[in-house]
């Protein structure tokens, strides 16, 4: 069944903005490391990206992009299309015209997972897209699809009005019911890696200051004497 769902509960705006300020890995190392960072496959069209935004999600039939265009039209600035396109790299479901109608209606990025066409323009125009593919193909439009419902992209189930983070590294989502809790986490694990930084260019080791050294001790690590030969 298609569905399209006008209203979306989006987080604080503030709250939101402030997550332009935190890198993906530090939300990744506050939310636990797992569950919550899409998988590698998941590109940014660009080196240098950087984005930040509420989701505004479409499930798409892979190869077909109309339901693409209809969400263009219901996203509001600040906003990040998150296209689940199941995976599917042989179309380009969006390409430079699309993305310069998102970036003139102020829209804070586009995450596919399927594939993205003229790259050189999207890196040229400093759009943040990213996507598990790119190719030359144009779509089809001939699927309803939905908008704003749960989706999966990247390994990821997100829900219209979670925020999505990315920068070089990938990309990682935030529940929006708990944006403002992770985003307070955030900025305390900025101030103590600031900690850690000044200490480890003194010369202290990782290893040591974190207690690896006895995290190792207790592993029985053996000399090559000990080892069976």
């Amino acid at each position: 069944m298609h569905t399209i769902e006008h209203d979306v509960e989006r987080p604080d705006r503030d709250v939101v903005s402030g997550f332009k300020e935190i890198p993906s890995t530090i939300v990744s190392d506050v939310t636990g490391n797992i569950g919550l960072t899409m998988d590698s496959g998941i590109r940014p069209a660009y080196s240098g990206i950087e984005m930040a935004g509420t989701a505004i999600t479409v499930n798409a039939a892979p190869g077909d992009n109309l339901i693409i265009h209809k969400a263009i039209t219901m996203a509001e600035p600040g906003d990040v299309l998150v296209i689940d396109a199941e995976g599917f790299t042989e179309t380009g479901h969006v390409g430079e015209l699309m993305c310069t109608s998102c970036q003139a209606n102020d829209l804070a990025g586009l995450v596919i997972d399927g594939s993205y066409r003229d790259s050189r323009e999207l890196g040229e125009m400093e759009f943040p897209v990213y996507g598990r593919g790119t190719h030359p193909r144009g779509p089809l439009k001939q699927d309803p699809g939905s908008i704003n419902v749960t989706v999966s992209c990247g390994g990821v189930t997100v829900d219209p009005g979670d925020v999505v983070v990315g920068d070089d590294d990938g990309l990682a989502v935030v529940p929006s019911e708990s944006a403002e809790a992770v985003l307070e986490r955030s900025y305390e694990k900025l101030e103590s890696e600031d900690d850690v930084r000044e200490d480890v260019v003194a010369g202290e080791y990782l290893f040591e200051r974190n207690g690896y050294d006895k995290l190792f001790e207790d592993m029985e690590v053996v000399g090559p004497e000990d080892s069976i030969q």
